[in-house]
């Protein structure tokens, strides 16, 4: 492969789809000539009429006659970069690479827009593997940040450097990935759809609630459901399909049956009109009643155990009394526990008969189940579990009922809530929970990454917040909740479930230990 005078000035893009045609925007915007090729001329008609709209929007009309419509590939002779956006098909891919190794010049650099094929197998059907590379931009390209420049076996170092600068002046944040399955996002990202599907198959709550809590609760932009319904259920079943296969049944991203189901429905998200919500009805994010006002202040009990984890800061901030012990005057408004069973539980359990019954007693469920708790004290009917990871940080919090929970308790627990500025959820009484669980195995599996040497933490953390706009860096949002509290959720997790699904990363663990 010969070395590039100059950085390079025509672009040719395979596939005339919604990525495709977004990609060809994106290099028009730049002042890139583009070759645009898809083998369908209605495509290219609509592809068209989509740059005629949003050139226009800009200013830019007169760049459309920098646009070449065709549906050869020989055409794309004059490239000095091709990008490939068509299905997601290793044979097809191959067979395009193997055409463009025979008509593109020899220093034309050839990338896959792949999300989770081996761009090492694409490689292998040319003759000049040196040159290839994937260029993953994420939908809709001119939106997202993120391009993920994945290193193949025999990309060459020049490839890289030329694909980083062709995406920084596509207006681009390049990260550089090692070729494994899924490469970063699509890879750390599947925690997020898999447990969601298993929380909702399970009965835990339901698709609206556990949306929220992600969304109100953790600050995602957008819930699980939401976003599957808005990428496509069918494409994000066959990445989750691609992971589970290419890493030969790793558990982690075994496919759930809801998604096949609705498969087999027909039922694929917005673009047909109905997913796990109705369109165009649902588009929009299903808001959560504004808290009634609640009297605020009043004196909480607050135990000292190892699941704190900046409860005193959210009590104090809502103007909270704190007590380290019992004996002060007047009724408290709630007990906030933080201690787990074998951190002085069932000791703080037995100064129930202290309280007033009404008092709602807040035990932290992130290890244990709520069932497995109750057995410490002759007062179930005052018990609600609760999230302790998430404890007052966002609009929304889960709650779990005890079986025979008083109904002026229940009730305190909800005033208590709106107090802190959260909307209550009750949910059945679950292992993990939803924020812990669900967040706990997207740590997890960025953990993995980072211990599989995809990319280094910081360019994990990066990619994760540009690729799919989540509120923190996951690697970052680990250490803050702590490695051995993450730890104790993904061994709770994998005892009730009795699979390797759930077993925390080696890495994790050494965190752990190390602090």
């Amino acid at each position: 492969m010969t070395d590039h005078p100059s950085p390079p000035s025509t672009l040719a893009i395979i596939g005339a789809g919604a990525m495709g045609s977004g990609i060809a925007l994106l290099a028009l915007y730049a002042d890139f000539t583009v070759i645009l090729q898809d083998p369908y001329p209605d495509a290219l008609e609509r592809a068209r009429l989509y740059l005629e709209k949003f050139l226009a929007k800009r200013d830019m009309s007169d760049r459309l006659g920098r646009v070449t419509l065709t549906t050869r590939l020989d055409d794309l002779a004059t490239a000095d970069v091709v990008i490939e956006a068509a299905l997601e098909s290793l044979d097809l891919k191959r067979e395009i690479f193997a055409k463009l190794d025979a008509v593109c010049r020899p220093d034309a650099i050839l990338a896959s827009n792949t999300s989770t094929l081996s761009i090492t197998a694409i490689a292998a059907a040319t003759t000049h593997p040196a040159r290839i590379a994937g260029l993953h931009f994420f939908n809709p390209p001119a939106v997202l940040k993120l391009v993920e420049i994945v290193q193949g076996m025999a990309t060459s170092g020049e490839t890289v450097r030329t694909l980083e600068a062709l995406a920084t002046r596509l207006g681009k944040t390049p990260v550089v990935a090692r070729d494994t399955p899924g490469f970063i996002v699509n890879r750390v990202a599947r925690p997020y759809y898999g447990e969601a599907l298993r929380l909702l198959g399970e009965g835990a709550a339901s698709h609206v609630e556990i949306d929220q809590l992600l969304e109100k609760g953790a600050g995602f932009r957008m819930g699980p459901f939401r976003l599957m319904d808005l990428i496509g259920i069918d494409i994000n079943a066959t990445a989750m399909r691609s992971m589970y296969e290419q890493t030969f049944g790793e558990p982690r991203y075994r496919p759930h049956w809801i998604q096949m189901l609705m498969l087999s429905s027909g039922n694929l998200g917005q673009k047909t009109g109905k997913g796990f919500y109705d369109y165009p009805g649902d588009a929009v994010s299903p808001e959560i009643s504004p808290a009634p006002q609640a009297r605020t202040g009043g004196a909480v009990w607050l135990t000292r155990g190892r699941w704190d984890n900046g409860a005193e800061s959210a009590l104090r901030a809502a103007g909270f009394e704190i007590q380290t012990f019992l004996g002060g005057t007047g009724t408290l408004a709630a007990v906030v526990l933080t201690n787990g069973p074998g951190d002085g539980l069932a000791d703080a359990l037995a100064h129930l008969d202290e309280i007033d019954a009404r008092t709602p007693v807040f035990v932290p469920c992130n290890e244990t189940t709520l069932h497995a708790i109750l057995p410490f004290t002759s007062h179930p009917e005052r018990i609600v579990g609760y999230d302790a990871l998430f404890f007052g940080r966002g609009a929304a919090a889960a709650l779990i009922p005890s079986p025979t929970l008083n109904v002026a308790v229940r009730k305190g627990a909800e005033s208590f809530l709106h107090a802190l500025g959260c909307a209550p959820l009750w949910i059945t009484d679950s292992p993990g929970l939803i924020l812990s669980r669900v967040i706990g195995m997207l740590i997890n599996e960025a953990v993995f990454a980072v211990l599989e040497g995809v990319a280094d933490p910081e360019k994990i953390d990066l990619a994760m917040q540009l690729g799919v706009n989540y509120p923190r860096g996951l690697i970052e949002w680990g250490r803050e909740l702590g490695w051995a509290r993450l730890v104790s959720v993904l061994d709770h997790l994998r005892a009730e479930y009795g699979e390797e699904r759930y077993r925390a990363c080696a890495l994790m663990r050494r965190w752990a230990r190390e602090i």
